[in-house]
């Protein structure tokens, strides 16, 4: 998976499992290393294709922290997944050999906003993907105040990601929150921006190129900041079996 990727065709029923996974005090080689071996093909076999996993590495939790996000045609197929793991669980038990190496696990499941770039339905095997370049991720989690996700996100797609794309950065996809933190029966008060860097020098141009622009600043400060109640920024590095990459 790259940026430079033909538009797929957008399926409005696909979600994505968001999941946070903590292991402290040097324990998370250990959990991934069980994990690769012992689950990853298992979970894709149930129906729960890892589309995207990356290491914390500048953040809350830096090098003690994964994130995972996984894709199911539906929020019946992900129910599905859930009663084939828990089917798993009792007959083979090969997650619990991941909960010793565990602090904490959260997780959302999210939809990609109305006007986000689309994500491919089929992915490669992780096979074919482990020797490809991988670069880095800023993960921001926008938190909204009840009511106002609508013209944020007016704003966001009108003029601030053309801003931002201008210099020099790739939105991978926006995120709604579907189940979880900031959500309600009616609306999303939270998003996940996923933003690709081939390296870090690209990064840090990219952060450095706005506060010398001073349009942009007064765009981000003055009429994109109001909107937002507060962001959570995560700089991440693909792991080696991450599709996103």
């Amino acid at each position: 998976w790259t940026t430079d990727r033909p538009e797929p065709a957008r399926d409005l029923a696909m979600i994505y499992q968001h999941r946070l996974i903590v292991a402290r005090n040097g324990r998370l080689e250990q959990r991934n290393e069980v994990f690769e071996r012992e689950m990853l093909a298992a979970l894709d076999e149930h129906g729960s294709v890892l589309v995207g996993a990356w290491e914390v590495m500048i953040g809350p939790d830096a090098g003690a922290a994964v994130w995972q996000l996984r894709q199911f045609d539906s929020l019946t197929g992900w129910e599905r997944h859930q009663d084939r793991v828990r089917e798993d669980r009792r007959q083979k038990g090969r997650q619990a050999q991941l909960y010793p190496s565990l602090d904490a696990v959260d997780t959302a499941i999210v939809r990609l906003a109305d006007r986000s770039p689309a994500l491919p339905a089929v992915w490669p095997g992780i096979d074919a993907l482990r020797d490809t370049p991988r670069g880095w991720f800023e993960q921001r989690t926008l938190h909204f105040r009840p009511g106002t996700t609508d013209e944020h996100h007016a704003l966001y797609f009108d003029e601030v990601l053309p801003a931002l794309e201008g210099q020099g950065a790739t939105l991978a996809a926006l995120f709604d929150t579907v189940i979880g933190p900031g959500s309600t029966n009616a609306a999303s008060h939270r998003s996940v921006e996923l933003r690709r860097f081939d390296d870090l020098a690209a990064w840090q141009r990219w952060r450095e190129a706005q506060d010398a622009d001073p349009a942009l600043r007064r765009l981000l400060r003055e009429r994109w900041a109001p909107l937002l109640e507060r962001v959570d920024s995560l700089l991440l590095r693909p792991l080696r079996y991450s599709r996103m990459r």
